[in-house]
């Protein structure tokens, strides 16, 4: 397991943080002992957006509230590589057809196609375009308008061990 994923699964929305984390958990078992799933992003404060909303070359089209990352109910993946095998894992991929693993399957494929089955929608494979491979959501409905209406209405869940503030849904 990646350490830094599992503290990030602790920022997500307390609707989906157990899920998540065992999602992750059987995620992984679907990969090769030298590769291992990073959440590169999940929770995301709205300055952290906005910064990103900024960046040139762009990285988003989403500025500060606009993105689902910041209601906690987003991730984005990458793949670690142990590409000399001592467990260090010091290779990141966004390679989308490589087989790591080398069970006949690309590994992205795999960890996208286990976490559609279960509820997530995927930036690419949703919308049929090449926009964001790595971004996955579960909204519940929900757009980025609506959640930020329950949060400017204060209709919030304050998590204790976090203190961010997610939408009531």
């Amino acid at each position: 397991m990646d350490n830094l994923t599992l503290e990030r699964i602790h920022l997500s929305h307390p609707k989906i943080r157990t899920e998540l984390w065992q999602h992750y958990e059987e995620a992984n078992n679907l990969l090769g002992q030298y590769v291992r799933l990073r959440f590169s992003y999940v929770y995301r404060s709205p300055k952290e957006q906005h910064e990103l909303f900024l960046k040139r070359p762009k990285v988003t089209n989403a500025d500060a509230w606009q993105s689902i990352h910041q209601y906690g109910l987003a991730f984005d993946i990458v793949l670690l590589i142990d590409k000399d095998k001592n467990g260090t894992f010091e290779t990141v991929s966004w390679d989308m057809v490589k087989d790591f693993d080398l069970d006949k399957t690309p590994d992205w494929s795999e960890v996208t196609k286990y976490f559609l089955s279960k509820g997530y929608t995927n930036g690419f494979i949703s919308n049929g375009k090449r926009w964001d491979f790595p971004h996955f959501q579960k909204d519940f409905g929900y757009s980025w308008k609506q959640l930020k209406n329950l949060v400017d209405n204060d209709d919030v869940i304050e998590d204790d061990i976090t203190g961010i503030k997610y939408p009531n849904i």
